[in-house]
């Protein structure tokens, strides 16, 4: 039975970086950055071509080389793959969508389930699924903040998280009452994707945006 790591650790952060897997110089230094900008907790993307391989390589590799780092598997569709991430050492699951065998799976496992939704509907399935924080997604295709504010007016407990967010979107997203943020290759707005230093700063920008200074 695994704990609950993630959750204690992302609110007192508020960011949580995404980073494919496949390029092990990109994943070492987001990996690096993210502990050097106290950011304790990494999600790594099942997309592309070998991404499982990859990713189950990845989760072994980095809670052995960044133990103080929670490291969660996201892009989790169904609970076959969500137990083969979660045999592989994941300690958390991030979801695009709301799969209530995917939450169950998580439940059953003791660990945090970020699932995604993009409705009040469901967003309350999410919640009542199992879910730790709700993933916003596609936050980008709608006006998040001003959904997020409408959603929480009826629903003030829910927490949601919109990802893939932009260092000049945070601002306005908390203000709208988002509990959290997802951040990755938009978040260095042409910064080195290679440089541990570069990534870290834009981590501590993040941070310092939502409230969570270093």
């Amino acid at each position: 039975m695994n704990a609950k790591v993630f959750g204690p650790l992302f609110s007192r952060v508020g960011i949580l970086p995404a980073v494919a897997a496949q390029d092990a110089a990109v994943l070492s230094a987001w990996a690096d950055a993210a502990v050097d900008a106290g950011v304790p907790a990494l999600e790594l993307f099942l997309r592309g071509e070998g991404a499982e391989a990859a990713v189950t390589a990845a989760i072994t590799s980095l809670r052995s080389s960044h133990p103080t780092l929670a490291i969660g598997a996201g892009s989790v569709y169904d609970a076959a793959t969500a137990k083969r991430m979660i045999d592989a050492g994941a300690q958390f699951l991030v979801s695009p969508i709301t799969d209530p065998a995917t939450g169950a799976a998580a439940t059953a496992a003791g660990i945090d389930w970020l699932p995604g939704a993009f409705t009040p509907t469901e967003i309350s399935l999410a919640e009542r699924s199992g879910a730790t924080y709700v993933k916003l997604f596609p936050a980008a295709a709608i006006n998040a903040p001003a959904f997020i504010r409408a959603t929480l007016a009826p629903s003030p407990t829910s927490k949601i998280v919109p990802t893939n967010v932009g260092l000049d979107e945070i601002a306005a997203l908390v203000a709208a009452g988002a509990a959290g943020f997802g951040v990755g290759p938009k978040l260095l707005d042409g910064a080195d994707p290679r440089s541990a230093t570069a990534i870290a700063a834009r981590l501590r920008a993040a941070r310092e945006a939502a409230g969570h200074p270093a």
